[in-house]
C-alpha cells in the first residue's frame, strides 16, 4: 500500500487469514527484503520479534527501531517484565 503522507511506517508480517487480531500474532516478515530499502518515511520493525531474535532482525533489516508485543508475553496478553528487559537489552546491545 502507499505510504504517501505517512509520518512513519510499522513493518511486520501479514497476519494469517485465521488471525483474530491485526497485530501481536508473532508473524515476522523476511527481514532480508529490507536490506538497502530506501524508506519513504521513518520505520519501525515489528512482527514476530522476541528477545532471542531481535539482534538478528536488526542486523539483517537495518532497523533503527523495533516494536514487540506477543514476543515478551508469558501467556497470551500477559507481559513478562524479565522478557521485556531482555528484549530491550538485546536490542540496545547493537546501538553505537
Amino acid at each position: 500500500k502507499s505510504a504517501e503522507g505517512a509520518d512513519g511506517l510499522v513493518l511486520e508480517g501479514r497476519p494469517s487469514s485465521l488471525a483474530t487480531r491485526p497485530g501481536g500474532n508473532a508473524r515476522s516478515l523476511d527481514w532480508s527484503l529490507l536490506q538497502g530499502w530506501i524508506a519513504p518515511a521513518p520505520w519501525i520493525l515489528a512482527g514476530g520479534l522476541t528477545p532471542s531474535n531481535v539482534q538478528e532482525a536488526i542486523r539483517i533489516s537495518g532497523a533503527s527501531a523495533v516494536d514487540v508485543s506477543s514476543g515478551v508475553e508469558r501467556a497470551p496478553g500477559v507481559k513478562d517484565a524479565g522478557l521485556i528487559r531482555l528484549f530491550i537489552n538485546n536490542a540496545k546491545a547493537l546501538s553505537p
